[in-house]
């Protein structure tokens, strides 16, 4: 073999020993990027355990998509002939994350063309790593510098400028934002007789490389306790990475030694007069301890010093003010045993970390008070020789205002809702009701044109019937957005549940037991006594239904005293004294994930078409229209109960007027009724003049009162509460009553639009008939407000 063959084979050898043993992952290319070839080591980097599966593989498809266009910018610059280089982020095949320097290169033939391309990649994670924990070490420098209060400074030789900190600003007297002045700028702010002194160390410093320590003073402002201010200011020159001179900085440190010097001069002085030198240092020794002692006592967050087995090696005096045990007693401690049970796994967690030489901030976790109450602490800490040291900060009142800020907005989201519903609900029941009032009002002049016709008489009850329940669901919407007309009443609720015995008894039949339970001394409470049945007849027919028609109904009426921590979890409460309505059944108690919905409306637990939805959200709606507040605690399998606290009334109790029993009387009374609706007006028109009435009928406000002012004699005013035109109804019941003394005023309304309530109550004097009502209620009504004007 001759000369030539013998070193072209050594070349070949020599370049697969180097493919195959360098450390790096070495890849042969095509021209396309398909991977064709890498070496052991590189497949071990690489943790690839068989080649076969990527061989083939276009190689930029193995990078992360978000690297890959340098990939391919890589590549481009070496089938152009120069060498592409990039650095970025791989995990390997099993997933270890990885950085790599990469060199793409030209892979040229023995005839100088190319054949395809080399991909050499190195890892450089370490290498990485250790670049980020030097940022983190700065990190820590700088915040230890600014914790100490040492002002740090770089002098830039070149365009002689100092850059500097905010320590470095509030010692030398500059504006609290500045961070860089020219030197001839903060020669300025140096005391005169100063100003050479420091001229000449920095010129040293730069020329003659002397380490810069020098003391120097800068004025106060007038105002000062002392007229000069001392700092001490230290620094070295340091050439940069090229090592040329003519790229060098000086850096160093500057803190405030106004203390010390002002001590140092005190003593000087104390020798010379009194010659005492000794004893004034000890003083002077004892003092700074003494203040060291203070700042210890009187810091309102815990300090502590802990081993990694959770045991207190030492704690200030403010453990016992936020957590209220001795501070003596709590070395040997372990702190664990006070966490709460929910925060230990995380606890544990964080103390790991710490014996890892991590660092904690802002860890928040829950102490157990020596009350037996928990309180919030938030921890910072770091490692140091075995031990953590921590500090503690009690933000416990800081959560409770921002839970407080949660509710409070939680309320103000209800309250538009409610608003919403209310001004929906109230334009559907106007209408609504003015319909049902059409409806009911003919049916009933059409039983008294009918006679006794069994068959029609029955179609027209459940006709009545149906218009009773369209009444009844609009009546709840209402009083679920708590729009509903309450007539609040100074109430015995004992004598009002007596006289609801029968009905109770009658509603939920005979296999229930219903128990009556009174507090002796029982307040009394304001609250519209008919609604009120409405509510508790309703809670008695959801017992009914939950004991399945047996078992036992409890009623429990009790005073009671809602201080403040308790209202300030229920919005809309305020502290102070309530009677308490408890309605429990045995039955088969609520789920919690229906609980938390059962006063929404609309929403039943009972099969369709048995259930509105509306009972329990109308029962929450006029409660809390009331002032009150409603609870439910249920449990499955041992029944449910309901709590209704009503606001007390120290008046005494008013009596409680009854409708009217016996047959239907009319009168021969002039009416004027006022309303718009024309298919109402002649309703309601046919229904007093079959009572036997006079009756005298206008369109609108404005054309009653022209009524009122002609003259006519006119017993009682029977108008609309929401009328068109100018001219509301009050109104047009103030000047009708100012101009006839003595007429009678009745309002009627499907939606009252709050003209006459006021938080929810009626105003006093004001009579209202809601619709739909019936000709029974009607003519009742009329009698006695006709009876009480006579």
């Amino acid at each position: 073999m001759d000369l030539q063959h013998r070193t072209a084979a050594l070349h070949q050898q020599a370049h697969v020993s180097i493919f195959e043993n360098s450390p790096d992952c070495v890849k042969i290319l095509d021209l396309d990027g398909n991977l064709l070839s890498m070496n052991t080591n590189g497949q071990c980097v690489m943790e690839i355990d068989d080649f076969g599966a990527v061989c083939g593989e276009l190689w930029p498809s193995l990078w992360p998509a978000d690297t890959r266009a340098e990939v391919h910018r890589a590549m481009e610059v070496a089938r152009s002939g120069s060498i592409g280089q990039f650095q970025a982020f791989c995990p390997t095949a099993k997933g270890t994350p990885k950085w790599w320097d990469v060199v793409v290169s030209p892979l040229l033939g023995s005839d100088g063309t190319l054949q395809g391309l080399v991909s050499i990649s190195r890892d450089i994670t370490e290498h990485r790593q250790a670049a980020e924990r030097e940022r983190h070490l700065a990190s820590r420098l700088r915040f230890a510098l600014e914790t100490a209060h040492y002002g740090e400074w770089d002098f830039d030789e070149a365009r002689t400028q100092f850059h500097f900190n905010r320590q470095f600003a509030l010692c030398f007297a500059l504006p609290d934002m500045q961070q860089q002045c020219t030197f001839e700028q903060l020669l300025q702010q140096v005391h005169a007789d100063d100003r050479a002194m420091l001229a000449t160390a920095i010129a040293a410093a730069r020329h003659e490389a002397r380490e810069l320590d020098l003391e120097l003073r800068v004025p106060t402002p007038q105002s000062a306790t002392t007229s000069v201010r001392w700092l001490h200011l230290r620094g070295n020159r340091y050439l940069q990475a090229d090592h040329n001179s003519r790229n060098s900085s000086l850096t160093g440190l500057v803190s405030d030694i106004t203390g010390r010097m002002l001590s140092t001069e005190a003593l000087r002085q104390a020798y010379r007069l009194e010659q005492e030198s000794v004893s004034v240092l000890e003083r002077e020794v004892s003092r700074l301890a003494q203040d060291q002692e203070r700042m210890w006592r009187l810091s309102t967050s815990i300090m502590l010093a802990a081993n990694f087995e959770n045991r207190i090696i030492s704690v200030n005096p403010a453990w016992g003010v936020v957590l209220g045990y001795d501070a003596a007693q709590a070395p040997g401690l372990d702190f664990l045993t006070l966490v709460h049970p929910d925060d230990r796994a995380a606890t544990v967690a964080e103390v790991a970390r710490l014996a890892k030489g991590l660092t904690t901030l802002g860890f928040e976790n829950r102490y157990r008070h020596a009350d037996g109450s928990y309180r919030n602490i938030s921890w910072s800490a770091v490692p140091d020789s075995g031990q953590m040291h921590a500090v503690g900060r009690d933000i416990t009142e800081e959560k409770q205002a921002a839970e407080a800020l949660r509710r409070t907005e939680q309320a103000l989201r209800q309250s538009q809702k409610l608003e919403s519903i209310g001004k929906l609900t109230g334009g559907v029941a106007h209408d609504f009701n003015n319909v049902l009032q059409i409806i009911t009002g003919n049916l009933q002049l059409l039983q008294l044109r009918l006679g006794d016709q069994p068959d029609i008489r029955k179609r027209l009850d459940a006709a009545e019937q149906a218009v009773d329940r369209g009444g009844k669901l609009a009546a709840q919407l209402l009083a679920f957005a708590r729009r509903q007309p309450l007539k609040p009443m100074v109430t015995d609720l004992r004598k009002l549940i007596d006289s609801m015995d029968d009905m109770l008894r009658r509603a939920i039949g005979e296999s229930v037991e219903v128990a009556l339970s009174v507090e002796a001394g029982l307040w009394h409470t304001l609250v519209d006594p008919n609604q009120l049945e409405n509510v508790l007849l309703n809670l008695a027919i959801n017992a009914r239904d939950a004991m399945q028609g047996q078992g036992r109904l409890t009623i429990e009426l009790s005073n009671a005293e809602l201080d403040t921590v308790f209202c300030q979890q229920h919005q809309e409460l305020q502290p102070g004294q309530y009677v308490r309505l408890a309605v429990s059944d045995t039955g088969c108690g609520i789920a919690p994930d229906v609980v938390t919905h059962i006063f929404e409306p609309f929403f039943t637990t009972k099969p369709e078409g048995e259930g509105t939805g509306l009972g329990l959200s109308m029962a929450y709606g006029f409660v809390k229209q009331s002032g009150g507040h409603i609870q439910v605690y249920s449990e499955i399998g041992h029944g449910t109960t309901f709590k209704l606290y009503l606001p007390r009334s120290h008046a005494n109790a008013d009596s409680v007027q009854m409708a009217q029993q016996g047959p239907v009387s009319g009168g021969s009374e002039t009416i004027l009724v006022v309303e718009d609706d024309l298919h109402v007006q002649d309703t309601v028109v046919a229904l007093l003049r079959d009572l036997g009435y006079t009756v005298l009928k206008a369109n609108d406000a404005q054309s009653a009162l022209s009524i009122v002012q002609s003259g006519m004699a006119i017993d009682l005013l029977f108008t609309d509460v929401v009328m068109p035109g100018e001219l509301r109804s009050p109104e047009l019941a103030r000047q009708a009553t100012a101009a006839l003394p003595g007429l009678a005023v009745l309002f009627t309304s499907g939606y009252t639009q709050n003209a006459f309530i006021h938080a929810g109550r009626l105003e006093p004097g004001v009579e209202l008939l809601s619709k739909p009502y019936r000709r029974e209620d009607l003519a009742n009504k009329l009698r006695q407000l006709l009876d009480r004007r006579q």
